[in-house]
């Protein structure tokens, strides 16, 4: 039987300027001491509008660190999206 597959999106940001609906957003100056509520089982999609997806790399492997297991930054995304409106 098909079962649906929802991810989390998790967005790295200097304020909440470049958010995408729906995603959680963890400030710069929350990296070290952020709490994430969903199931340690859940795929975690984390992007950053840095340069080189730093901050999404920290993110990632904070969230690796705190027992997540399907957790994936990504690059580009917050460039996408202003290009696509």
């Amino acid at each position: 039987m098909p079962s649906h597959h929802r991810c989390a999106l998790v967005g790295c940001a200097i304020d909440r300027t470049y958010s995408i609906p729906g995603a959680h957003t963890i400030l710069y100056q929350e990296i070290n001491s952020f709490s994430l509520d969903v199931s340690v089982d859940q795929e975690v999609i984390v992007y950053c509008a840095c340069p080189n997806e730093t901050s999404a790399a920290m993110v990632s492997e904070q969230l690796m660190f705190k027992g997540y297991k399907k957790v994936r930054p990504l690059s580009g995304v917050i460039d996408a999206s202003i290009a696509d409106g």
